[in-house]
């Protein structure tokens, strides 16, 4: 797996983390709480992703 292809599941993977967490009832806490910490998960996963994840 290319650098190319890893960026692009790190993006797909933002992406479907990003519509997982507005799927989720307006004004419940959980919501609030996972829209605040989106970027850090992103950002964790992101990493894990583009450094770790060795796909044949």
């Amino acid at each position: 797996m290319n650098s190319k292809s890893r960026f692009a599941v790190g993006v797909l993977t933002a992406v479907v983390m990003a519509a997982l967490t507005f799927a989720l009832p307006r004004g419940t806490p959980l919501r609030d709480a996972a829209l605040v910490q989106f970027p850090l998960t992103v950002g964790v996963w992101a990493i894990f992703v583009l450094l770790f994840v060795k796909l044949k």
